[in-house]
């Protein structure tokens, strides 16, 4: 959060602020004072070190992201500590760039640590709130500004780059109530999905909400790198339940017990996953929300996207600027069109999701993602398809960048040796995704992984064609196929790790209907309109799904979890 300003040319606007009554006395203060003060041993103190930098958040409150009022602006911010201890005045300024003015000059607001506009017609992109301190030396600190908060929900145009706000040196940051504080302030700034970045080494003093253990349970762990083939964890020692003991290390949790005298040293390749977690242990999922900050050796191009948090490849050689939004169709909207705003405000936090299986549900962030499957796949198809629709490409951008942010961490996680198994509803949706990212990115090797690793995504594992697998023996003897079935597109709870379960009777396996195939028809679509299907290199997935629409009653849930997702297939299946 905190950047250095840069002023542009004020212009005069009327603030309401909370006003700091003691102004004239401070300043009364502040000229009876000389330029030291007297210590114990009669010795002289110089008074000259300006305030420290502290938070600055948009809102009353908790720091907002975007608001459709435009008649005023609310800000907050945490006290810039003096050195000497002494009172210190502040300033506050907005602008549509970090630091920048040219919204509302500075204007003094005394002591006050939050303030509000009256009388201004604010523009309706995204603003930037700044703040700088004075002692009573005259010492003015560096500005520090706000994440930004988005006025009215206004898109850039599409002909023009994506912009990412200038780095610069901060003493903490803060990502989804998630703050970081320096050793010494640190060269930052921001990826192109909105995620910080660190230049490296650095030594960090503290994470807020800091890592603790209350009665024998450790919260608001952070892990480094997390590793997708471990199915251990350091966030939350209440993690899995009855399996908590089993699955929790204490040495995978780099956040417990760092201080400055004892500073967490994150060196460049480095992906820090601090966690946020609910206040009652043992529950599903045992997250409330995460935030990533990644340490880079230099800082990354202007509008990188954020490398994936697994593994320790931590290149940035992907860039939105080049993401090829030419690949997403315009067809006929239907009834029921989710909010792109909406779906971007879902999409926007980090998905923790590297560890597999059904139980990976404990780990997924209440805040940042669905924890089951089967909503998880559904929310995937609804974006997916809304980002097909016929709409100006400025609109479908930042979507489209939140959607290529998740289908880079997923490529990482299974290109370090993650998988989706398939697992009754729980690992369906995560590959579309790594093919959206490696279309609109070009990017062959993402492709090539997702066509090559097929069978570690749920969708490919579950589903196949009925064979005669031996002489005479079909399916390999289990399901009760016969002659008749041979080249039926069919689905099986863990078909490819293990046939056992499989079951014709359409009927047999409850996962069939509630929680795979209903989920799945939005990005199956999706994926037919951007021509996807030869890339995705499983047909039987596709023509599977075919089969289940056809079988499935049109209208019903257990048709399309998502009436919005069912309505498309309807209205746009038979062109694709």
């Amino acid at each position: 959060m905190y950047r250095t300003a840069m002023v542009d040319e004020p212009r005069r606007q009327r603030v309401c602020a909370t006003a700091y009554r003691g102004w004239g006395l401070l300043l009364f203060i502040a000229a009876a004072c000389t330029s030291s003060e007297p210590i114990a041993n009669g010795a002289q103190r110089p008074i000259d070190g300006p305030p420290t930098p502290a938070v600055v958040r948009d809102g009353i409150d908790a720091d907002q992201d975007e608001q459709d009022v435009r008649s005023s602006l609310f800000a907050n911010w945490d006290p810039f500590p003096d050195p000497e201890g002494l009172p210190v005045l502040y300033e506050w300024c907005i602008g549509t760039s970090p630091g920048g003015a040219d919204v509302m000059a500075w204007a003094k607001v005394g002591g006050a640590t939050r303030a509000a506009t009256t009388g201004i017609d604010l523009p309706e992109q995204v603003l930037y709130v700044s703040v700088r301190a004075t002692d009573l030396a005259g010492h003015c600190s560096a500005a520090s500004t706000s994440d930004g908060i988005r006025i009215g929900g206004s898109a850039a145009p599409s002909n023009q780059p994506v912009t990412t706000p200038q780095p610069g040196h901060h003493a903490a940051i803060e990502r989804f109530g998630v703050t970081w504080t320096f050793a010494q302030p640190a060269l930052c700034g921001h990826f192109a999905n909105g995620d910080w970045w660190v230049q490296g080494p650095v030594d960090l003093v503290a994470i807020d909400p800091a890592s603790r253990i209350d009665d024998g349970r450790t919260r608001h762990g952070s892990m480094i790198n997390p590793d997708p083939r471990e199915h251990r964890q350091g966030y939350d020692s209440s993690m899995y339940a009855e399996d908590a003991a089993q699955r929790y290390v204490a040495g995978l949790n780099v956040a417990l017990g760092i201080s400055r005298d004892r500073p967490l040293h994150l060196l460049p390749g480095s992906s820090l996953v601090s966690a946020i977690s609910l206040p009652e242990g043992a529950q599903m999922p045992q997250l409330q929300t995460c935030a990533i900050l990644t340490c880079l050796a230099e800082p990354p191009p202007d509008d990188a996207f954020r490398p994936p948090y697994c593994g320790t490849d931590k290149s940035c050689r992907w860039r939105a600027n080049a993401l090829d939004l030419t690949r997403l169709a315009r067809v006929e909207t239907v009834p029921g069109t989710p909010d792109l705003r909406d779906l971007v405000s879902r999409l926007e936090r980090p998905w923790l999701d590297h560890q597999s299986g059904w139980s990976g549900r404990y780990l997924h962030p209440r805040d940042n993602m669905p924890d089951y499957g089967r909503d998880l796949a559904d929310l995937i198809g609804q974006a997916a398809l809304t980002l097909q629709l016929d709409l100006p490409s400025a609109q479908k951008r930042a979507l489209a960048v939140q959607m290529t942010q998740l289908g880079i961490d997923l490529y990482g996680i299974i290109a370090n040796g993650g998988r989706f198994v398939a697992d009754g509803g729980s690992g369906g949706g995560r590959k579309f995704p790594v093919l959206f990212a490696g279309t609109l990115l070009q990017d062959e090797a993402m492709l090539t992984l997702a066509r090559e690793r097929k069978f570690d995504f749920a969708e490919d594992a579950q589903t196949f064609y009925v064979t005669e697998t031996s002489p005479g023996v079909i399916n390999q003897g289990y399901g009760g196929y016969e002659t008749s079935d041979l080249g039926m597109p069919e689905w099986g709870n863990r078909h490819h790790d293990d046939a056992r379960l499989d079951q014709k009777p359409w009927t047999a396996d409850p996962y069939r209907r509630c929680c795979t195939a209903n989920a799945w028809l939005g990005f199956v679509l999706a994926a037919r309109i951007m021509g996807l299907r030869e890339a995705w290199g499983h047909d039987a997935l596709f023509d599977y799904i075919d089969r289940y629409a056809q079988v499935e009653t049109k209208g019903s849930w257990t048709r399309a979890w998502s009436p919005f997702a069912g309505r498309m297939w309807d209205r746009h299946r038979a062109a694709y």
